[in-house]
């Protein structure tokens, strides 16, 4: 009986030493994270939402492989926050005017809500699947065309005038009558 009660108490100590092991690696994973300092000043918020149909097949030169054909549907909604890297700007105080020199306004993240995209056709043959690769590779591939075509269409310049404005009335209401921003395009 002794015997059966140090084996049990053995395998006790052992199992929670190995559960204790796990969540300390986990601890430690945390410990090694970066904190940084956010320094963007988004002012811009661009909500979207995209859908996206592929068709594809196996080629051999020009010729279409029959039975090999691919294809998908899938919509998605994502947004676009846009502003500038506040590290990289310049202030300065001269006499009772207050002069800012800001960086070009730029795209600061992108994000797909993963939570908001539905795959609506999807099929494939047995030899050409359609796997996670093909969708994720498309829906990267939209992102990069909706960022290029926004700032083609001004967007970028839209951000400036509204990230002027913003910091404007956010200086007045801290006193200052006489400012001057700009932002340095090169």
């Amino acid at each position: 009986m002794l015997f059966i009660s140090t084996i049990i108490l053995i395998s006790i100590y052992i199992i929670s030493s190995f559960n204790l092991k796990n969540n300390l690696e986990k601890k430690c994973e945390y410990v090694e994270e970066k904190l940084t300092t956010i320094s963007e000043l988004a002012t811009v918020k661009y909500n979207y939402s995209n859908i996206i149909s592929i068709k594809d097949s196996l080629k051999y030169k020009d010729f279409t492989i029959p039975f090999t054909e691919k294809s998908f549907v899938i919509k998605y909604n994502g947004f676009i926050n846009a502003g500038v890297d506040l590290s990289k700007a310049k202030v300065s105080l001269d006499k009772n005017t207050l002069i800012i020199n800001l960086p070009p306004s730029a795209i600061l993240n992108h994000t797909v809500n993963e939570e908001e995209i539905f795959i609506f056709d999807e099929s494939s043959s047995a030899f050409n699947k359609l796997n996670m690769k093909d969708i994720l590779k498309e829906i990267i591939n939209e992102k990069e065309k909706t960022e290029d075509n926004l700032i083609k269409d001004g967007f970028l310049e839209k951000v400036d005038t509204d990230t002027i404005k913003f910091l404007e009335n956010f200086f007045k209401e801290l006193g200052y009558t006489n400012i001057y921003i700009k932002i340095n395009k090169g």
